[in-house]
């Protein structure tokens, strides 16, 4: 049964390729649209990239939705927005900067951003595929940089003239994962680019790595310690975290595989990558080792976000929220979860709140002390069939978070109610410490690997930068055991990649009417949508938010009135206050 529907997808993604390469693409001049919408017609951000530097948060490329006078607008970002991070503020009252980009200056999503702290400069156009939304055209395969001006806009300078020809020559990639970090920018699996290639061979090989300083990209080797997962994928989370390694080291983990060791078309083999285990790249000697972790580890699942922090116990904790695994409607609303992966234990705690809103296709960054920013995400538990408009289905609702964004504390292990300029500085939560107190610096079980082991001996504390950190030798005993598993998934990521392909058809303003004016907030908008998405016992309704109603830590329950819901539940109301 299983294969019949890997080979019904696969055909699905095939004839979307193939009706998008038939159309000659359309003038994208009036269909370009600022990324930054007002809060109050706000509906979803999702595929973009961001990253932080120098004190802003920046948010290139991806798609969002909003509410127009007739029905829901989807459409494509063609401007850099950008957030401050020197001052406080919450969702509600934030204003994104939104500063114009160049002509030529790739619009992506699936793709990535590189930081170069030391010469503060930002990379993108290496990774990504075109948007769905806005039918635009394909944008010339090449390297981009832009440099921040303090104001939240930035320079930005095309490099393909003197950039290393793997950016100019070879297939642009999306849905891999980046990392910087190190003096390099990463780049581990993705997708080939279907745009021109409807019978692409699964995934690219190999570990790319840009050097800032040299200006030159390389291969390096995706072999593991272990033959029994392999590094790579597409649709998972990889992180440089600098505190252990006499390089730093690079964390991979989650995501899907397709194809097995010889590639494949996509939809042939496809599973998703457990966190039971995740991949540790050894950047001075080029090297994989697989680890076993233990605790109360995260479903399988692509698409989650991916950010982490040193704390001052000399530990690094990394956030994973979010995410799914194919499943939509009410299954889809478990994935609401947040988890952390401390190191050097290899420990997973899972944060205690009740799962309601499950996002997809989200990113987040560390924003100083323990303070993760999560922006956007897509809606999974609309539960839609196989057709052109299950791209658009995810994107027509409300985002319960204000603007798409929200705020979780690593300290407390939950959701806050603002953003701090000037935080206290990171303490792991009591649950990790308690971890810590009863097991010492150790997997509990040991690592998988002599050299693995030694690797984590040499640890790098005491700076918030890869510059000036203190050196500490941690060579004692860590001794390990294994919490296992693994969990096979079939078809999944030809699902996921077939939402995103289906669109390629319709019009970026192509809308969808509702019975009711949607300005400045849609009424009457949830009950246009409500036959699309049964409502789930475990799943309270979220109401549609006025502009000035978002609590993340502890959702209440209101009787005001204005608000309409999806169903007869109670109104749930959050804010950033």
């Amino acid at each position: 049964m299983s294969k019949r529907i890997i080979s019904l997808f696969w055909c699905l993604i095939c004839a979307a390729v193939a009706s998008r390469t038939k159309h000659s693409p359309i003038s994208i001049a009036a269909r370009q649209a600022n990324g930054a919408v007002a809060a109050s017609v706000f509906l979803r951000r999702a595929y973009h990239s961001s990253a932080v530097l120098n004190g802003w948060v920046y948010i290139d490329g991806g798609e969002f939705s909003y509410s127009s006078g007739s029905g829901i607008v989807y459409q494509y970002s063609n401007t850099l927005l950008s957030i401050d991070l020197s001052k406080d503020w919450t969702n509600t009252s934030l204003a994104l900067h939104s500063t114009s980009k160049p002509s030529g200056a790739p619009n992506l999503r699936d793709g990535g951003i590189w930081v170069d702290d030391k010469n503060q400069i930002l990379y993108t156009g290496f990774a990504g595929t075109n948007p769905i939304f806005g039918n635009g055209a394909s944008y010339a395969q090449g390297l981009w940089s832009f440099a921040p001006d303090g104001t939240g806009g930035a320079t930005w300078q095309n490099l393909n003239s003197t950039a290393d020809g793997r950016f100019t020559n070879q297939a642009r990639t999306y849905g891999g994962q980046v990392a910087s970090g190190g003096g390099s920018g990463f780049l581990l699996g993705g997708n080939s680019n279907i745009n021109n290639n409807a019978n692409f061979q699964g995934l690219p090989g190999g570990l790319v790595v840009y050097d800032y300083s040299s200006k030159k990209a390389t291969s390096a080797t995706t072999t593991s310690s272990l033959p029994t997962t392999q590094p790579g994928g597409q649709d998972g989370g990889i992180l440089y975290v600098p505190s252990f390694g006499h390089h730093g080291i690079l964390v991979s983990m989650g995501g899907s595989s397709l194809g097995g060791q010889n590639g494949g078309p996509v939809g042939s083999s496809s599973s998703l990558t457990p966190f039971t285990s995740v991949r540790v790249y050894d950047p001075g000697n080029q090297k994989w080792y697989d680890q076993m972790t233990s605790g109360d580890a995260p479903k399988p699942r692509l698409q989650f976000c991916l950010a982490g922090v040193e704390s001052n116990n000399r530990t690094y904790e990394l956030l994973v929220y979010g995410g799914w695994a194919g499943e939509l409607g009410s299954a889809a609303v478990s994935y609401d979860e947040a988890f952390v992966l401390t190191l050097p234990g290899f420990r997973w705690i899972k944060a205690d709140y009740p799962a309601r809103h499950p996002r997809y296709g989200l990113t987040c960054n560390a924003a100083g002390g323990g303070q993760v920013l999560t922006i956007g995400g897509v809606d999974p538990t609309q539960n839609m069939s196989a057709s052109a408009d299950a791209y658009e289905a995810v994107f027509g609702t409300p985002d319960p978070f204000v603007q798409g964004l929200a705020v979780f504390d690593l300290g407390s292990l939950a959701w806050k109610d603002a953003y701090v300029s000037k935080p206290a500085a990171y303490v792991s939560a009591p649950q990790i410490q308690k971890y810590y107190n009863a097991n010492g610096r150790t997997p509990d079980g040991g690592f998988d690997s002599t050299d693995l082991k030694t690797l984590f001996s040499v640890e790098n504390f005491g700076a918030s930068n890869n510059s000036g950190r203190t050196r500490y030798s941690n060579t004692g005993a860590i001794a390990g055991g294994v919490v296992g598993g693994v969990a096979a998934v079939a078809a999944i990521s030809a699902l996921a990649i077939f939402f995103r392909r289906a669109r390629s058809r319709r019009n970026a303003r192509r809308t969808i009417e509702v019975p009711f004016p949607v300005s400045p907030r849609p009424q009457g908008l949830e009950q246009a949508l409500k036959n699309e998405k049964p409502q789930s016992p475990q799943s309270p309704a979220a109401a549609l938010p006025p502009p000035h109603v978002f609590e993340l830590a502890a959702p209440t329950e209101s009787e005001a009135g204005g608000a309409h819901e999806l169903s007869g539940a109670s109104r749930v109301r959050y804010e950033l206050a």
